[in-house]
């Protein structure tokens, strides 16, 4: 089979099918490719989201901070809620230097929504919007037209788009100083290498959202070699010793289970131990709890489970198969 360019498709279409499929090739591809570079963006950010919180708290801090995106919002590529605090931080990616960038009338009222939102309904102690853009004269020109009233609680940022994660690093020393505090070395390759392995891990699962430390947890536990010498997540012990009462399953937990009959839960050193049709989940007792609006939209025993391999705080143990399809 030929690899062919893009260009020499976009002949072979012209020729066979005329200069009219031709153009509509060339719409498809530049749309395919906008998305592309949108989702490419919103992932790039994410990881230096992670990384910087990651660098700049403790790893048991970290299990503090969760992080997710897509969710019902006016401001809605990503999220970062501090449980500690009620900090509720949400960010607009734009990858433009165009007008799809512009702090405007329509911008202004989605993010003066959001803030009645975090303040009313998430019931959130302190909001921030950010609208992040990778030009660093637009994130200029939106913060002069930010009103003096809210300034308080928005703000445009400047975040570089590369084609390469390696030419992200290198172009951008914020991310390249946090990926430096993970790895404990200045080695280009090594940052390299950690950028992918969190994007990886980001990217595998953050539906329901995640903690940082989960996120990070599961980037060095999948390092091999562990290049990760800055980051030491505490062991389960450690947590566990933080806990109240390690032996009592949490009553979002049982109530949980209840609703959907699945039975009792065991306990098992560090984790309790959910079983059902053949299926074991182990959540690590000090799993946070899921939103109350996650919990809401569950309908199966199966997507229980889901749920519980995804929203934990610092560390849910691996699922255990024992036979049986999960239902």
């Amino acid at each position: 089979m030929n690899m062919m360019s893009n260009t020499d498709v976009e002949a072979f279409v012209e020729s066979r099918f005329g200069q009219k499929k031709a153009k509509t090739l060339g719409h498809i591809g530049q749309g395919g490719e906008n998305n592309k570079k949108g989702a490419d963006f919103e992932g790039a950010y994410a990881v230096h989201t992670v990384c910087h919180i990651g660098a700049t708290k403790t790893p048991a801090e970290c299990a503090n901070y969760r992080i997710s995106c897509q969710e019902a919002a006016f401001v809605d590529d990503l999220c970062v809620r501090e449980v500690t605090t009620g900090h509720k931080v949400n960010y607009q990616a734009k990858n433009s230097d165009g007008s799809a960038a512009n702090w405007d009338a329509e911008m202004q009222n989605r993010f003066d929504i959001q803030a009645i939102i975090d303040a009313d309904h998430h019931k959130a102690a302190s909001w921030e919007q950010v609208l992040v853009v990778s030009s660093e004269a637009k994130a200029a020109a939106n913060d002069a037209r930010i009103p003096d009233e809210m300034r308080s609680f928005c703000r445009s940022e400047y975040f570089p788009y590369e084609y390469s994660s390696t030419a992200l690093v290198m172009e951008h020393a914020p991310l390249r100083e946090a990926l430096s505090t993970l790895c404990g070395s200045p080695r280009l390759a090594r940052m390299d290498a950690a950028f992918r392995l969190v994007l990886g891990q980001w990217h595998a699962d953050n539906r329901n959202g995640r903690t940082v430390l989960d996120v990070l947890t599961k980037a060095k536990e999948s390092s091999h070699p562990d290049i990760f010498g800055g980051f030491h997540p505490p062991e389960a012990a450690q947590m566990v010793a933080a806990n109240d009462d390690p032996n009592t399953p949490p009553r979002w937990l049982t109530e949980l289970l209840d609703r959907f009959q699945m039975g009792p839960v065991a306990v098992e050193c560090t984790a309790f131990k959910v079983s059902y049709n053949g299926m074991e989940v182990k959540v690590a007792v000090n799993a946070a709890a899921p939103e109350p609006s996650k919990l809401s939209e569950l309908r199966s025993p199966g997507e229980v489970l889901m749920l519980l391999m995804t929203v934990e705080a610092g560390m849910l143990a691996d699922r255990q198969p024992t036979g049986g399809d999960q239902q």
